[in-house]
């Protein structure tokens, strides 16, 4: 080997053992798009999704790049409504130029991967601003890509608020960073992800007065934040809705409307108590703050900022929410690792002995004990792997069939069907639309529910309907005109 060849050879070998931890950090990055890229697709492909959620995305953001801006199906009826009688995700508006490209539910659910990657990357550059240490920076961002609550959220269909969990990070980053036109940016999509996230900006403004000393921009994000809150929650959603948000029916012990809710919590502290502290609530804190080893409580103020989804969630009488399964955690995530960084960087300020790798294997332990005992990876004691190991065999010839479904027919499907026929205005789930339909699709599966099986007795009975087509456990039926 010549000496120059010798040199470069040297040289890059300085700049990889320099650089080692972002080289990791884009391999763990890549891997995890792939994994989860293709087991959403595989889930999608074998029925796995259903109208709720994916398929009530998906038809909002083909209505919206077709000139039906921001429309779907009631999810619970047979009209056409506004989608901002059920939330306020107008990002969904500006994805819809993505159909231009490729007008398939799976664009959300790349879109909703990638987006998530970027969530690890941001992690790793806040924990590099905060600690100056890019190997605790790089463990924290696998501990981001393993983490249960990242995971679930990812896999569970599609959720314009998951996407809230990678733009909360790039805004708190570019805080760090001073950039205060991109920290704008990236609020503002936050905030067009889901209604409350705004009260989250708004947090994110009282950060900016009181720690950051800016306070004009501060002031501004704040009452911009809260005011656009008020008009969502308060009169853009109950007019849409004609009435009252849906949320609220999970907060219902509280009271029917907003300042009911609000009032109750306040004046009965005791009732609030014994519901947070309900065996339910507490596994749940339990499996949000595990993977950290539960330093997030140690910079508890930058916990505050998950207050808004946190609170409602403990509080909600509908299970899920206060389940890591569901989207329902996705801006709480964010909150979880920035206070766990800033832990560590307590830590070491009041007792620097203590060496920073001592917090990387914490973290990573705790991230994996969680990973298995909690996660839907395929190392996981319980995964969710279905998608791999039980793929459904006809699933070529349901799919050609719905192909061969023309977008402007009015279909009534299984739940499991809803994101495959959702490129049209309308698509219900059964029992809904029966008698509106010109099509009614039903796959059954193990999973289907009793209102399916029920349905399918009915019109195999009923003479008003014939089966058109079936394939194994795949059914099409059309009405007889009489």
């Amino acid at each position: 080997m010549t000496s120059k060849n010798s040199s470069f050879v040297s040289l890059k070998f300085s700049k990889l053992k320099k650089y080692w931890q972002e080289v990791a950090l884009t391999f763990f990055a890549i891997f995890y798009f792939i994994y989860f890229t293709a087991a959403s697709f595989l889930r999608y492909e074998n029925f796995f999704t259903g109208r709720f959620d994916l398929g009530n995305m998906a038809q909002t953001v083909w209505n919206t790049a077709h000139g039906n801006i921001f429309r779907l199906t009631d999810p619970n009826g047979v009209e056409e409504i506004s989608r901002l009688s059920i939330h306020s995700d107008f990002i969904l508006i500006l994805l819809s130029p993505l159909y231009l490209i490729w007008e398939d539910p799976r664009t959300l659910l790349l879109v909703q991967t990638l987006i998530l990657t970027f969530g690890g990357v941001f992690v790793f550059l806040i924990s590099r601003s905060v600690l100056k240490n890019k190997t605790i920076s790089l463990v924290f961002a696998l501990c981001f890509y393993l983490n249960p609550l990242v995971n679930w959220t990812n896999l569970y269909d599609f959720h314009a608020v998951t996407l809230a969990t990678t733009f909360l990070l790039a805004a708190f980053y570019f805080i760090l960073r001073k950039n205060w036109i991109l920290t704008v940016i990236f609020l503002i999509l936050a905030g067009f992800s889901k209604e409350q996230v705004w009260i989250i900006n708004a947090l994110f403004g009282l950060y900016l007065i009181f720690f950051q000393k800016q306070k004009f921009l501060g002031f501004f994000i704040f009452t911009i934040s809260f005011f656009i809150f008020y008009i969502l929650f308060w009169v853009a959603i109950p007019n849409a809705a004609q009435g009252q948000h849906f949320a609220l029916s999970f907060l219902s012990e509280y009271g029917g409307t907003p300042h009911e809710v609000i009032k109750s919590i306040i004046l009965n502290p005791l009732m609030v108590i014994n519901t947070v502290f309900a065996p339910d609530r507490v596994e749940y804190l339990r499996q949000l703050f595990l993977p950290l080893g539960f330093l997030s409580f140690i910079a508890f103020p930058f916990l505050v900022f998950s207050t808004p989804d946190l609170s409602i969630n403990l509080l909600s009488g509908f299970s899920p929410m206060h389940q890591i399964y569901y989207q329902y955690s996705a801006t709480i995530t964010p909150f979880i690792f920035i206070s766990a960084i800033y832990a560590v960087y307590f830590i070491r300020k009041f007792v620097p002995d203590v060496p920073i790798h001592l917090f990387s294997v914490l973290i990573l332990i705790t991230t994996l004990v969680s990973a298995y005992n909690f996660g839907p990876t395929l190392l996981a004691k319980d995964p969710n792997d279905a998608m791999f190991r039980n793929q459904l065999t006809i699933r070529g010839g349901v799919q050609k069939y719905i192909d061969s479904v023309p977008p402007d027919l009015k279909i009534s499907s299984s739940n499991n069907l809803g994101a495959h026929l959702s490129h049209r205005r309308y698509i219900y789930v059964l029992p809904e639309g029966i008698n509106e339909a010109d099509k009614i699709l039903i796959l059954m599966r193990p999973s289907s529910n009793q209102k399916e099986k029920d349905v399918l007795n009915f019109l195999l009975e009923n003479r008003q309907f014939e089966l058109e087509y079936s394939l194994e456990n795949f059914y099409v039926f059309k009405r007889i005109i009489p």
